[in-house]
């Protein structure tokens, strides 16, 4: 009786465990579910800068003021946004026109005044920084205007032209030059005269690039104060150097080709695609090391026997360094000689034990005795996609399509995104073949296809709003494997913050926290160790284009990547 007892009492006790255990758990995941949708949002504004335009003496004692309101980051017009223009105490408040620029009249007495703009900001645009100028209206306005005249082989010659009331003047001008992305001039030594030419040397500005020039006029008793400030490219030619190991090579062995890619300031030319041509053929591909070398090893049946010309084409990539090509050089390849039987015998044994690896890697018999990975342990389709690189991805075709000849002429697939793996609608596919193009736009779903296509190496480009484009060459026909291709996009944004990290990394506590910190950590975390000037602006670009809203151009990843190496360049000054 005694043991009737305990085994109901045991029984009535679990039965009310498990109704408790059956409540709690539902309740906890919803409780976790709210939390995790609960994340604050995270909204990054828009940098706004201010510039004034003209200051000019009307009738019935108003003056004029015009000047423009842009996007600091991309320089474009901000249309729509009232901005305030003070003149010695009285205010208007004109609205910018479609190109951000805007226009004042406003009582003001004779003499010097004090001009002041202001933007508060708005929607999704932050406060821009108040400008002030002291000048005398009534005096003469300068307008001054900044071309290039023509490359030079030190640099560029540049005209500076002055234009007042009485037309073309003569003025003493101070200049200035900062990189593209740096707002940190440096006041170049001596004084230019307007309309007259003058060198603008690499040796002043640092190298080849794109940098901001600026113009000053200081004034005088007769003129206002002046300045004008435009984008000047810098170029430089390259020089590409090849040396051949041997001018006679075996048909049996390597050919080995060294050589480098240097600007016209001696200096090394490094990341400069390389590629190793025969005529129209390409024999190698490669790019060129930090000190802007290279090398290639080609087997000579590729080259083929007989004598063959080869030649080195050096692309760097950026345009203001040119391309260049190494001097021909000729190169003689033996013919072959007989292979030995017993090569030949051990020939068809390795292609019998290829064809059988390949059978069985179709097949994977041995995934029968692999035990099931939980149902923890399997990538889930609804969750993040770790960050890779983008590109081709082709199709997997059939047995018997590999063993028939290629006949297939179209291609077809589908564009997604590499971070969260959704399709991308609207993309761009674009086939090129000598003079014939074609180009479709993927459906909502991501999905394309392109059908008819001629015989020959079709060169894709795949692009997307807020993504790096991707290109590749697609050989037409083929056995199937270019159907139901993917193309992998990966965000221009992701790619910033992939640069980023050799600049923030060595700022973190431990390397490893790079993949266990969220974005935010990382970026809050670098603010925190007081970081160099180049680094806390890299980290406010990183922050602007990571996390805003608003779809980062591919353009981007030039000046991000130009902010990195200044950052980490200043880190290695500061013996950090």
């Amino acid at each position: 009786m005694l043991l009737r007892w305990l085994c109901y009492h045991v029984e009535v006790t679990l039965a009310r465990w498990t109704r408790v255990r059956d409540l709690l758990i539902p309740t906890v995941i919803v409780v976790f579910s709210v939390l995790a949708n609960a994340a604050p949002t995270v909204e990054i504004k828009a940098k706004t800068q201010l510039s004034l335009g003209r200051v000019k003496l009307r009738e019935s004692g108003y003056v004029e003021v015009t000047g423009l309101l842009v996007d600091k980051l991309t320089n474009d017009g901000i249309p729509g946004q009232t901005v305030t223009v003070t003149i010695n105490g009285a205010s208007e408040s004109p609205t910018t026109q479609p190109d951000g620029s805007f226009h004042a009249m406003i009582p003001a007495d004779p003499g010097q005044i004090e001009v002041v703009l202001g933007y508060p900001g708005g929607h999704l645009l932050d406060r821009a920084d108040p400008l002030k100028i002291t000048t005398d209206p009534a005096k003469q306005q300068v307008e001054l205007s900044i071309a290039k005249v023509a490359d030079d082989p030190a640099g560029a010659k540049v005209r500076v032209t002055a234009s007042g009331e009485d037309g073309i003047i003569s003025l003493d001008l101070e200049l200035a030059v900062a990189p593209q992305n740096s707002d940190t001039f440096h006041t170049l030594p001596g004084h230019a005269v307007t309309n007259e030419p003058f060198l603008l040397a690499r040796n002043d500005t640092g190298g080849p690039g794109m940098f901001r020039l600026r113009a000053t006029f200081a004034g005088d008793g007769r003129s206002q104060r002046a300045s004008k400030e435009v984008l000047i490219e810098l170029a430089s030619s390259t020089t590409t150097t090849m040396t051949l190991e041997s001018t006679k090579v075996a048909y049996e062995d390597n050919l080995k080709i060294t050589g480098s890619v240097t600007d016209d300031d001696h200096h090394p030319v490094a990341g400069a695609a390389v590629t190793l041509t025969s005529g129209d053929r390409r024999l190698a591909q490669g790019t060129t090391a930090d000190n802007g070398t290279y090398k290639f090893s080609v087997e000579g049946e590729i080259l083929g026997a007989g004598t063959t010309t080869l030649q080195v084409q050096a692309d760097p990539g950026r345009s203001y360094v040119k391309p260049s090509r190494s001097d021909p050089q000729d190169v003689k390849v033996s013919t072959p000689q007989p292979v030995p039987v017993s090569y030949t015998v051990a020939a068809f044994v390795a292609t019998g034990l290829a064809a059988a690896a390949f059978f069985l890697a179709r097949k994977k018999p041995w995934q029968r005795l692999r035990r099931q990975a939980p149902p923890a342990e399997v990538a889930s389709e609804q969750g993040e996609v770790e960050v890779g690189a983008g590109g081709l991805v082709v199709a997997k075709p059939g047995i018997v399509s590999t063993l028939r000849r290629a006949a297939d002429d179209g291609f077809s697939g589908v564009v997604r995104d590499t971070v969260r793996g959704r399709p991308i609608g609207e993309a761009v596919v674009r086939l090129i073949y000598g003079d014939t193009e074609r180009e479709v736009r993927t459906s909502a779903d991501g999905n394309f296809a392109i059908e008819k296509l001629g015989i020959g190496e079709w060169q894709a480009e795949v692009a997307a709003l807020g993504h790096v484009t991707e290109r590749f060459a697609v050989t037409i026909p083929h056995r199937g494997e270019l159907r139901g291709v993917r193309v992998d996009l990966v965000p221009v944004r992701e790619k910033v913050f992939q640069l980023y990290r050799r600049a923030a990394e060595p700022v973190l506590p431990e390397a490893r926290l790079w993949g266990i910190w969220s974005p935010r950590q990382i970026v809050d975390h670098v603010r925190t160790k007081r970081p160099t000037p180049a680094l806390a602006e890299l980290t406010d670009f990183v922050e602007e284009i990571y996390f805003s809203p608003r779809p980062a151009a591919e353009a981007m990843l030039q000046q991000a990547s130009e902010r990195v190496d200044k950052a980490i360049h200043e880190r290695a000054r500061a013996g950090r």
